[in-house]
């Protein structure tokens, strides 16, 4: 390969490792029901975003490993350069610390990347490096939950995510959640079989304050409406179609992520 292709190529690997840190910055941003109103309204890129986030942990995945090939790529691509330009071998690391890295760092800088080096991605805020780890309570005594959170923990450790399982005593574990001082947690609903579904005590956004059972916080005026017609409506199916609204900006939302229902 010659000089100029290898300085393509190496133009080409910074491009994209840009590219896929927009891309990272852009998945966490996303406003998943904009996007669906916008796909429903018939806009291309829209619903191709949306076919995209069908699987979004596959998303993030080759995200990450598109920036990390692109990085790799042009640093093998800086190193082959230098030699073109007859510099010694032995100064190739150095030149390639000064010069390439602080380009590299500069793109990252939209995203997240593993600064330090010690398997966690990071990322500087108001100056300060923040590690993307998080800590996830689970209530002692329900191996089911533990199982959960221990395989998120492991999943997450492939994707260089850190995450913190800590199992508390149920009293304890339902105060912290009461309280809105947790970063996530694993807990389950149960509702009425013989009565009709009213989903206020979770999600209405006046349920939030306090010590309330909307501990997430979740707040959307188009939720709040149609929870308050619901309990003003009496037509099954005027009914059914509220619900069906309301679970589609859920899943567009996505506050809590839903596992399975039993």
């Amino acid at each position: 390969m010659n000089t100029a292709s290898t300085l393509l190529l190496l133009g080409l690997c910074i491009v994209a490792s840009a590219l896929y840190s927009g891309v990272e910055t852009g998945f966490y941003s996303l406003s998943r029901v904009r996007v669906d109103m916008e796909a429903r309204s018939g806009r291309r890129r829209s619903r191709l975003v949306r076919w995209l986030l069908r699987d979004e942990t596959g998303l993030l995945i080759t995200v990450l490993i598109g920036n990390n090939l692109a990085v790799e790529a042009a640093t093998l691509s800086g190193d082959r350069l230098l030699g073109a330009l007859s510099v010694p071998a032995a100064a190739h690391e150095l030149v390639l610390t000064l010069v390439l890295c602080p380009v590299l760092d500069l793109l990252a800088e939209a995203g997240w990347d593993d600064t330090d080096n010690d398997g966690i991605l990071d990322k500087t805020v108001d100056g300060k490096q923040v590690p993307f780890s998080f800590e996830i309570l689970i209530n002692s005594g329900n191996q089911i939950r533990k199982d959960i959170a221990l395989v998120l923990q492991n999943e997450l450790s492939d994707i260089r995510v850190g995450c913190e399982v800590r199992e508390l005593d149920w009293s304890i574990f339902l105060d912290r959640v009461k309280r809105k001082e947790y970063d996530a947690m694993v807990l389950g609903w149960s509702t009425s079989i013989v009565y009709a579904p009213d989903a206020f005590q979770i999600w209405h956004s006046s349920q939030a304050k306090e010590r309330g059972s909307n501990h997430i916080a979740f707040e959307n005026e188009e939720v709040d409406r149609i929870l308050d017609a619901y309990r003003l409506e009496f037509d099954p199916e005027k009914r059914k179609q509220l619900y069906q609204r309301f679970q589609e900006i859920l899943h567009g939302e996505q506050p809590y992520t839903f596992l399975w229902k039993s």
